[in-house]
């Protein structure tokens, strides 16, 4: 591909609001939709396995990496090598490939909490957007684990900070 032709592809995909951080097997891409709200997604083999996203709330999905149960909460474990933290949710019902996804809102807080959306709870958004900067992650629960780069994408985070 020539250099303009490199240049204008990097430019629609810039208008688009749209990047992307390849890795080996998968890409990180964030995307800021129509009404201003941030996504994070990675994205391998044409399939999501982690999504952050911000709207009416904060919500975090994961591929979950062991087999689910049938009922109850769900833990999942995103680790680097300075950051560990565990999250519970709930899990969602599995896709047609039988995959299912681990479901978390607003960092665990209820709607209800006065503390939504308060000085704790932007220390606990800020440390998973640095953990997910900061790779690569482990996506571990119930012994069962695997691994996502770091998301190297420019000013990403910026746009989470808006949110709460």
């Amino acid at each position: 591909m020539t250099d303009q032709r490199l240049l204008a592809a990097l430019a629609i995909v810039s208008s688009l609001g749209v990047s992307q951080a390849p890795a080996a097997e998968g890409a990180w891409k964030f995307e800021v939709d129509n009404r201003d709200q941030p996504v994070l997604t990675y994205i391998e083999s044409g399939k999501e396995v982690f999504m952050i996203g911000c709207g009416r709330a904060l919500g975090l999905h994961v591929r979950y990496p062991a087999t689910a149960k049938k009922e109850g909460t769900a833990r999942v474990t995103l680790a680097n090598s300075k950051t560990r933290m565990t999250f519970v949710g709930e899990f969602e019902e599995p896709d047609a490939t039988g995959v299912t996804t681990f479901l978390q809102w607003d960092l665990g807080y209820r709607r209800q909490d006065p503390r939504l959306y308060g000085k704790a709870w932007k220390r606990e958004r800020d440390r998973v957007l640095d953990l997910l900067a900061s790779g690569p992650i482990t996506v571990s629960a119930e012994g069962r684990s695997y691994q996502l780069p770091a998301a190297k994408i420019p000013r990403w985070k910026e746009a989470f900070h808006q949110c709460g």
